[in-house]
């Protein structure tokens, strides 16, 4: 596509871990960062390996807006699922977002593997620029998987990052497999 005269080049976006964007950056050390907008660094070339991305947004695409209505048009025609990243222009972006079909993101229920559809993820850039990737490394909404918790069970909430890993992973160990957890602070 064209943008401002000239071929808009492939471009990955990451989204930081909550609180690993200083990691985040030192891993995409050597590649050429256009923007950190609050968590989403956004990059130019292919998507590379980088394990303090909670998602990766794959082929991130710039698209000019004319109004809410076409960003909420354009989205639909590139997919259905879309979760916002708010980085500005909240109340634009939210009205643009009540244009798309609704998510209703339910508690994932632990052993279920990870959800099937499709979900894209797209920030408001400018009131008329939306930042959008209709394929994404997770299939959770930022990365970022909520479970039904066991509030009765457990002593604490560790298992919880188990959880994630085997939902990510797609393995559950065996019987007879061993799992450790090596943490690296006090435990509950």
């Amino acid at each position: 596509s064209r943008i401002g005269g000239g071929v808009d080049e492939t471009r990955t976006a990451y989204l930081a871990a909550e609180g690993f964007l200083p990691q985040l950056l030192a891993e995409l050390e050597g590649a050429e960062v256009e923007e950190v907008l609050d968590r989403l660094v956004v990059t130019r070339g292919p998507a590379r390996p980088a394990a303090w991305a909670a998602n990766t947004w794959f082929d991130m695409k710039r698209l000019p807006v004319a109004s809410i209505g076409d960003a909420a048009r354009q989205l639909r025609a590139m997919q259905r699922n879309w979760a916002l990243y708010g980085t500005g222009h909240f109340r634009r972006a939210a009205l643009v977002e009540d244009k798309l079909p609704p998510l209703r993101p339910r508690a994932h229920v632990f052993p279920a593997p990870q959800p099937t559809a499709p979900l894209g993820s797209w920030t408001l850039r400018e009131p008329d620029l939306v930042y959008a990737s209709a394929r994404c490394s997770s299939a959770f909404r930022h990365g970022e998987p909520v479970f039904a918790e066991d509030r009765e069970g457990p002593p604490n909430r560790a298992y919880l990052k188990l959880w994630e890993a085997f939902t990510v992973l797609g393995r559950h160990p065996a019987p007879g497999e061993r799992c450790v957890d090596l943490g690296a602070s006090h435990g509950g």
